[in-house]
């Protein structure tokens, strides 16, 4: 657990590691068991919708009918949701077509006996996935199997992501293309200045994916300037400025190119999926009737065929949608939050409770107290120990020993954050905001957590002395939190008592009697 694979070789040898580590893989298989518990059973509870299910089985409806539509997030995740659907189709034998009529279902169009499992498996998986991408994402910064399960911990277990993942919403996917796009960028930053094409081209399109499910991921692109600053930083003294040039360029080039190129790709998909014309006598056909240009037309016509000119075109006319959307969309609500709360877990939501006079069961967007406190005190951490180093430095990090590579991906991920959270206040001044809009933050968080740890374990002997116990407390009381509130994220039925049992250490909950 002190990292002792680190000094081996430099970061070119991972993969060799990965392969050869039995250790490695009995710990993924682990982490995707226990994930697939917490995101994947009895999906088909609770019996109703979930927050902005109502939206998203519309589209799911109108995928399935192959009808063109606009949306207020970009397609990837709704196409996905739909996909899931598709594949385990637990409602053949209901007529769901009413579905599709409006942008939003209320119960009394939800037809009896319809079952929310086919939605919810998509989030479901790609929670699993998330998973595991995180616990490779933490051994690519710690080398250590141990120690990068227990912080994989950290995403298995958080109560918000159970909650949010287990519903037929667009997060799970978000934040398992955020997860890769993390993880591409570690590897790819530990290489020092050795070109990393792959890598580069993994994050470019993990960024292009999470922005096409919702746009505010496109502060991940921060990482891939940040990746080409670093590398043109460390050569800049013993490099020709042209070839330093060149390497920006090229490397921005494939960032840049695989990002847009998965997002025509996906709209092109998009396209391909909903060909038929909008219904004009529906609710729904009519709003998006209003945003159709002419080319787009003629190709639901089928008098013209999908061609780059339509996927512009027709690309144009969505973002409209969203644009005209984002205008409509309220500056407050009851539920909503403001960025500077979210680390505190300020803004935790009600989804829905249900009630059989004596006990509630509740899904509450409600996070785990363990790991939000943890990563509240990340960034300010990873701050002070970074302030620490220029003013009383420790051991010399050179570039082959681990701390030479840490301390700038502590810089670079504490950069990020702030940039998150700035981006996201600027968001803020426009429109409404909720607590699952911190998520990306939150993983951002999640990830400093084991660079802060090694690199005080690097500065304080007595934190190597105690990192066992420390790693091994640390888990025992995420997990109990986890337990504490897992009833609010999993709707098991509460007594009044009992749920104000959960307000004991911050009101999360208003309890119903």
């Amino acid at each position: 657990m002190s990292e002792p694979e680190a000094t081996r070789g430099t970061q070119s040898s991972i993969y060799m590691r990965m392969s050869s580590n039995g250790s490695y893989w009995c710990a993924l298989a682990l982490v995707a068991s226990l994930a697939s518990v917490n995101f994947l059973t009895d999906l088909a509870e609770p019996r109703g919708t979930v927050w902005d299910e109502s939206y998203y089985l519309t589209s799911t409806e109108r995928y399935a009918e192959g009808v063109a539509q606009f949306a207020s997030h970009p397609p990837l995740g709704l196409m996905l949701i739909a996909a899931g659907d598709e594949l385990l189709h637990p409602n053949r034998s209901i007529d769901t077509r009413p579905l599709g009529r409006d942008k939003h279902a209320d119960g009394r169009v939800i037809p009896a006996g319809y079952s929310f499992a086919g939605v919810r498996l998509a989030p479901g998986l790609f929670a699993v996935l998330g998973a595991m991408t995180f616990f490779a994402l933490m051994y690519a910064i710690t080398q250590s199997t141990v120690t990068a399960l227990v912080f994989s911990n950290l995403f298995t277990f958080e109560n918000a992501f159970v909650t949010q993942f287990r519903a037929a919403q667009l997060d799970a996917f978000q934040i398992a293309f955020t997860a890769v796009a993390l993880l591409c960028f570690v590897i790819a930053a530990k290489r020092q200045q050795r070109s990393s094409p792959a890598l580069e081209a993994g994050l470019g399109a993990a960024c292009g994916l999470a922005m096409m499910v919702k746009l505010n991921a496109v502060v991940l692109l921060l990482l891939g300037v940040m990746l080409i600053l670093r590398r043109v930083s460390m050569g800049w003294a013993g490099t020709p400025r042209r070839r330093l040039l060149l390497i920006a360029i090229r490397e921005a080039s494939i960032i840049a190119g695989s990002c847009v190129l998965v997002m025509v790709a996906v709209f092109a998909v998009h396209l391909r999926v909903g060909t038929n014309y909008v219904d004009p006598t529906t609710v729904a056909g009519q709003k998006d009737q209003q945003f159709l240009s002419q080319q787009y037309r003629e190709y639901l016509q089928g008098t013209r065929p999908l061609s780059p000119s339509v996927i512009v075109n027709a690309a144009s006319d969505y973002l409209q949608f969203m644009a005209a959307d984002f205008e409509g969309t309220p500056r407050s609500d009851a539920n909503a939050s403001t960025p500077l709360q979210w680390p505190l877990e300020h803004g935790t939501i009600n989804y829905r409770w249900d009630s059989d006079g004596t006990r509630t069961a509740y899904v509450q967007l409600v996070g785990n107290r363990v790991n939000w406190i943890l990563a509240l005190a990340a960034p300010f951490a990873a701050l002070a120990l970074l302030i620490l180093q220029w003013r009383r430095p420790g051991e010399p990090a050179d570039r082959v020993r681990p701390a030479g590579v840490r301390r700038p991906l502590l810089v670079m991920l504490l950069i990020e954050y702030v940039a998150f959270m700035a981006l996201h206040c600027f968001l803020g001044l426009f429109r409404v905001m909720y607590l699952y809009h911190y998520f990306i933050g939150l993983l951002l968080a999640f990830t400093l957590l084991p660079l802060v740890f090694l690199e005080a374990a690097d500065r304080w002997p007595a934190v190597r002395k105690w990192q066992t116990p420390a790693l091994a407390g640390l888990t025992a009381l995420l997990l109990v939190s986890f337990v504490f509130y897992s009833p609010l994220n999993f709707h098991r039925p509460l007594t009044y008592q009992q749920c104000e049992w959960r307000n004991s250490f911050q009101h999360v909950v208003n309890c119903r009697s």
